[in-house]
């Protein structure tokens, strides 16, 4: 029996295959043309000097996966460096056998050796709030401004369902008080 396996892989360092892979996962997931909140806003693009693609294979199959991210966002108006997540997908042939949970464990274990971010960010889509929430993530109150082509919006303002988490990386690190600039889109 061939065990599941996960891989971290650097954003630049993946082929064009794999990238089609992770395609093929995606709209899988979320077919073309559903309608899904959050879908008029710009979203960051990758970054191939931060980003990470975690992916959990069970036997060959590419059954999960999520992206960690680095940025400086802007806490109460102190730069602060966090981690982040984006584009946490698991196939819906295979959801409710613990694939979420192991992608966004070592998604967490790589955030956590992010030596000089003491927090990591998400932005949730609604329905996976229990899911962040058992992992240990908590809500951001806001305000958390993002960047859009037609100028900075109130994120937590636009979306009030579907909220901004936070998780301390550090054992010291106090979760986000006071207004969050993210400085860019959100990822």
């Amino acid at each position: 029996m061939v065990a599941m396996s996960i891989d971290v892989r650097p954003y630049r360092d993946l082929e064009p295959k794999e990238m089609e892979e992770w395609e093929r996962l995606v709209k899988k997931a979320h077919p073309p043309g559903e309608v899904r909140l959050g879908s008029d806003i710009r979203w960051a693009d990758l970054d191939p000097e931060t980003d990470y693609l975690i992916r959990l294979w069970d036997e060959d199959e590419l059954c999960a996966c999520t992206w960690v991210t680095q940025r400086t966002v802007s806490v109460s108006g102190r730069e602060t460096p966090v981690a982040g997540i984006r584009g946490v997908v698991t196939d819906p042939d295979q959801r409710r056998r613990g694939y979420g949970r192991a992608v966004m464990e070592r998604a967490q274990e790589l955030m956590r050796s992010f030596a000089d971010c003491e927090f990591a960010v998400l932005f949730s889509s609604v329905t996976a709030v229990p899911f962040y929430e058992d992992l240990g993530w908590r809500a951001i109150r806001g305000p958390v401004t993002c960047d859009q082509p037609n100028g900075p919006i109130d994120y937590t303002e636009t979306l009030p369902t579907a909220p901004v988490m936070a998780l301390g990386l550090q054992p010291s690190a106090d979760l986000p008080a006071g207004p969050v600039d993210v400085r860019g889109p959100p990822w």
